[in-house]
């Protein structure tokens, strides 16, 4: 039976839901139902479908206590939603069901473990007390489980912070043992943090494992929201460290100032629970940026029936999220769910190849001669397109440059009009990148742009750019480095312009996406 909490939320959401217009929607990119949305939850394949479970405040675009919201998909890509899922109806929870992730039992139930958030021991910064919860159902109820909560203040390490204990991602080796990994922090505020390891027989009965990792470099104040999977022989941990400090690498900012999302390659040692980093040349865990992007933040990763490891994010900054119009009725959109695989020991990302099936109307157009100016092409606009750009020297071209680069720069505009557009730039001589939505709006008081280097391939570059209403997913090199941004600018912005100095050679394919 779902409670008198829950039941007025499904009443809400679905009496108002119908109410959200399909203008404030983007086209292909996951919404809420109604309300506000941010973190991916319970990502996972269940009953022969995908489930995706969200943070959800379904009664205001604005951030407020947490539900779960729930869709299905058979492709990842045409989402159906269902009812809500939980709600912050409970002792444990009654100030939010926060993020944690969902796997099969092998009874068949679809079990979901998620962080409760009470009053119950507050600290005197209003802190809520923070422990790990169960609930189980068939794919559209779920109740919560009566021995909640089963992970909690006996369970951390010493020093570890109860009011910074979160983020359950729940994983099984398919022979009755499950482990868990979760954020926590040192109660003393001096920066360090950890992601501990939980393991169970039985999925309800829990006890601390280990601490799988722990940052002694400071990096950032909390990781939330973990994942920890295995791609091939690597292992790959997960995370989206708080306030950190910017960090500049080779001329260019590796990590901004503020939220961020970062993943190590690594090894784990089954029997004893324990991730062992790639080291950098001077001794320490080289982790690295999983979008660099403005907006991108809390992914979550599933592993795909047939294999492939998927991961969604939520394509926002949390800071910017707190800056938006409060009197929309939707809020927050997830990225387009991507597959992960490692090259060169590096995670490289990709769109699902289920996307492809909502392309229509391609545009093509091969070794066109970009020369100092703008460039537009017939057939090449729009706000909800896919574009295959690869943008290299001119090998006809004689210059004088010391590295032989005949441009000196590319620029894409798009979501354009006479006054406003965001744009992507290339430097190939420096092999730096940058994303700028300065001019996306009139009144941009967000962050309006970000700088990043690339890998070094002779002022080649090839960009895979999903463009949608309000948003673009820039994937790089064959999916080396990811750009994510959201804009909010008029969306009869339609047009799309090409721009070089000098003279550069592009290769340009386009195709409409519809839903």
């Amino acid at each position: 039976m779902a409670s008198e909490e829950l039941q007025k939320a499904r009443e809400y959401e679905e009496r108002e839901g119908e109410l959200v217009s399909e203008s404030l929607r983007p086209v292909y990119h996951f919404t809420a139902r109604v309300g506000w949305m941010n973190d991916p939850n319970g990502l996972s394949w269940y009953g022969g479908k995908y489930h995706l479970f969200y943070q959800y405040h379904p009664y205001d675009a604005l951030w407020g206590p947490m539900h779960w919201g729930h869709a299905v998909s058979q492709d990842m890509v045409h989402w159906e939603y269902l009812p809500c899922a939980l709600a912050p109806d409970s002792p444990y929870d009654d100030k939010g069901c926060f993020s944690g992730s969902a796997i099969t039992m092998p009874d068949g139930r679809h079990m979901l473990m998620y962080t409760g958030c009470s009053e119950d021991k507050a600290d005197e910064r209003g802190r809520w007390k923070q422990v790990q919860c169960l609930a189980f159902g068939n794919g559209t109820d779920y109740e919560k489980y009566e021995g909640n909560p089963i992970i909690s203040e006996k369970d951390l390490p010493q020093g570890g912070s109860i009011h910074e204990f979160r983020d359950p991602f729940i994983f099984s080796n398919g022979a009755g043992r499950y482990r868990a990994v979760a954020a926590n922090a040192n109660k003393d505020n001096d920066g360090v943090t950890q992601i501990c390891l939980y393991k169970s027989d039985d999925g309800l009965h829990w006890r601390r494992e280990s601490i799988l990792f722990e940052d002694t470099g400071k990096v950032g104040i909390m990781w939330e929201c973990p994942n920890f999977f295995d791609i091939g022989n690597d292992y790959v941990l997960m995370a989206s460290p708080m306030d950190m400090e910017e960090e500049k690498a080779d001329g260019s900012i590796r990590f901004p100032k503020g939220n961020n999302v970062c993943y190590m390659i690594g090894d784990f040692d089954d029997e004893k629970g324990t991730f062992t980093p790639r080291m950098t040349k001077v001794g320490q865990p080289s982790y690295h940026p999983v979008d660099s992007g403005l907006d991108f933040y809390a992914p979550q990763v599933m592993r795909a029936p047939d294999g492939r490891v998927i991961m969604i994010g939520w394509m926002q900054d949390p800071e910017n999220g707190l800056k938006h119009d409060a009197k929309l009725q939707i809020f927050g959109q997830m990225t387009c769910p991507r597959e992960l695989f490692i090259k060169q020991n590096r995670l490289c990302q990709r769109p699902v190849r289920e996307l492809a099936a909502l392309r229509d109307n391609k545009v093509e157009y091969n070794n066109t001669i970009l020369y100092n100016g703008e460039a537009k092409f017939p057939g090449v606009e729009g706000r909800s397109v896919e574009l295959f750009i690869r943008i290299s020297p001119d090998d006809n071209e004689e210059v004088s440059t010391e590295d032989g680069i005949s441009y000196d720069d590319f620029t894409l505009r798009f979501a354009e009009d006479d006054k406003h557009y965001t744009e992507f730039s290339f430097d190939p001589h420096n092999s730096i990148v940058a994303i700028d939505r300065n001019h996306s709006v009139d009144d941009l008081d967000i962050t309006g742009s970000r700088t990043m280097r690339v890998r070094d391939r002779h002022g080649m570059i090839s960009l895979r750019i999903l463009i949608d209403k309000w948003s673009a997913e820039i994937f790089i090199n064959e999916g080396e480095q990811v750009i994510s941004t959201t804009y909010y600018t008029d969306p009869e912005a339609k047009d799309i312009s090409f721009i070089a100095s000098g003279k550069a050679k592009m290769n340009l394919k386009m195709y409409t996406l519809k839903r």
